[in-house]
């Protein structure tokens, strides 16, 4: 629970517990066990997405304690019939006229009739607790989804990136299908917060949500991957048809100008930097993403509102090495 208020305080992705802790900071407070468990409770505590799948969990559970409850009583009165039927058969054959049997099959009916009817029970009790566990399940589904959805863009969140693109890796080491991802970020997002708020802020987040999701096809998967970068993985896709995906989303809000609802003023334009890299044979997880992320932060260095691809980087960190010599210069003593 505290690794959670420090991950997301850390990552941006909760202003409100990330002013809390600025606040505790400012005034010179410590986080203590008490702070945490407050800060926790505070920002974390009343998710109802989480709070859905515990009760889903607990009603799981009931429902396994009252069949086990039905089974064990039905099987109680099996146990008992069995042990009657024994008896029944011991007085049948002591039995000396017709009248004795009369009395020992009617309570061999009895008892037959008791034994029915705890099975019927039990059945129907049995077909009650399977749609009951049918729906918690669906419930428990849905809030499984909840949870790998982003609240503000309404896009996968990074949990569920994290696992879409393991199951990708998986794919592709197991298959050989090839996938390409995609990093972006929103160009000196944070001055445009500083300026117009956080309001506008997530409106932003938002029309990108929206833009992204037009732009989803068939199997590409779309995340907010923390704060305002976004990820895309394409299945299927090679390095260039990537970067093409890419730079058709950098230019689709290139084009956007923004203007206040209320007041009719211009605030100009958002751009987005983006860095694509593909699945290689020697890849995990990690060394994907990184190359994305470097071929992004190339982006960024370029100037910004522009795709670069782990093949610039390449070819950056190559003229890099070249160059290197010739930008060394000593100084020797006088």
């Amino acid at each position: 629970e505290y690794y959670l208020v420090w991950f997301a305080y850390f990552l941006g992705v909760n202003k409100d517990l990330e002013a809390d802790i600025d606040r505790i900071k400012k005034e010179g407070g410590q986080f203590s066990e008490e702070v945490h468990r407050d800060l926790y409770a505070k920002h974390f505590g009343k998710d109802t997405r989480y709070k859905s799948v515990q009760d889903a969990q607990n009603g799981i559970q009931t429902i396994l304690h009252h069949v086990l409850d039905e089974i064990l009583h039905t099987q109680h009165f099996t146990s008992d019939y069995r042990d009657k039927l024994e008896g029944f058969t011991k007085q049948l054959k002591k039995a000396g006229d017709l009248d004795d049997i009369h009395k020992v099959v009617a309570h061999l009916m009895l008892d037959t009739v008791a034994v029915i009817q705890a099975s019927d029970r039990l059945k129907e009790n049995l077909a009650e607790s399977i749609r009951k566990s049918e729906k918690l399940q669906r419930d428990l589904e849905e809030a499984q989804r909840e949870i790998l959805i982003d609240p503000l863009t309404l896009l996968n969140n990074r949990k569920a990136f994290d696992k879409q693109i393991s199951t990708c890796l998986k794919g592709f080491q197991e298959k050989g299908t090839d996938f390409t991802l995609l990093m972006m970020d929103i160009d000196s997002f944070k001055q445009f917060n500083d300026r117009y708020g956080h309001q506008l802020r997530d409106n932003i987040l938002k029309l990108l949500g929206a833009l992204l999701s037009k732009e989803q096809k068939g199997k590409d998967f779309v995340a907010r991957y923390g704060g305002e970068e976004f990820v895309i993985l394409l299945e299927g896709t090679a390095l260039e048809k990537g970067c093409l995906v890419a730079e058709n989303i950098r230019k689709s809000l290139d084009g956007l100008q923004l203007k206040s609802v209320k007041t009719g003023q211009s605030l100009g334009k958002i751009t987005i930097s983006a860095g694509v890299s593909a699945v290689r044979e020697s890849d995990t997880v990690e060394s994907v993403v990184k190359r994305a992320d470097d071929a992004l932060y190339l982006a960024k260095q370029s100037g910004r509102n522009n795709v670069k691809s782990e093949i610039d980087l390449s070819q950056h960190n190559e003229m890099n090495k070249i160059a290197a010599p010739f930008l060394t210069v000593e100084f020797s003593k006088p």
